[in-house]
């Protein structure tokens, strides 16, 4: 349970320092914050392996998905990076990574559900992006709106079905697994084991 919370503060801090960050002009904060969060999550990790793949994807739904609202004039974002997704963008894409296996864990049996409720969480986001003065919206809000939810509801279904495979079980699940298995148990199996 203390990763979970420790996962989802380090994430809404992380997330602020780099839009907050961006929208004044700052890169430290962000790379300070989302370094420490990452450092953390690989340190603790049962599956670093699974974990960096899952970074890695991460990184291709960053440039794919808001690569693409970069060049299409979609969203105008502070600290541009050309037609592509600035690098706080890329960040906030890893470190929202780093949540699926463990304190956005539940969407692993939701994916549906998770995946409508990202269509609406997204656009929320680069809405306060845009209050942060992190991201402008060329083509209106409702239009940006209908975009961003469009293309995260995929995203997010995919990225969670890739989370499953890359870790087939969270640190939160490992967890709850182990803390299951009764001294009987235990027991038995270090008795085959030995056998």
């Amino acid at each position: 349970m203390r990763q979970f919370i420790a996962n989802f503060i380090l994430f809404q801090l992380s997330w602020l320092a780099l839009v907050g960050g961006a929208g004044r002009g700052l890169l430290w904060p962000g790379l300070l914050l989302s370094s420490i969060f990452l450092a953390w999550e690989l340190s603790i990790s049962q599956n670093r392996k699974g974990l960096c793949a899952l970074l890695a994807l991460g990184l291709v739904g960053g440039v794919i998905v808001d690569g693409s609202y970069a060049s299409f004039n979609i969203i105008d974002y502070a600290m541009p990076a050309g037609p592509l997704a600035p690098w706080w963008i890329m960040g906030l894409w890893l470190i929202f990574s780093l949540t699926l296996p463990q304190s956005m864990a539940w969407m692993r049996s939701r994916p549906i559900i998770g995946s409508l409720m990202a269509g609406v969480a997204a656009p929320m986001s680069y809405i306060a992006g845009l209050k942060l003065g992190a991201v402008t919206f060329p083509l209106g809000f409702w239009p940006t709106f209908a975009i961003t939810a469009a293309t995260w509801i995929p995203a997010i279904y995919i990225m969670v079905l890739l989370s499953i495979r890359l870790i087939p079980q969270t640190n939160a699940e490992f967890s709850s697994d182990t803390a299951h298995i009764s001294p009987q148990a235990d027991s038995d199996h270090r008795t085959l084991e030995q056998s």
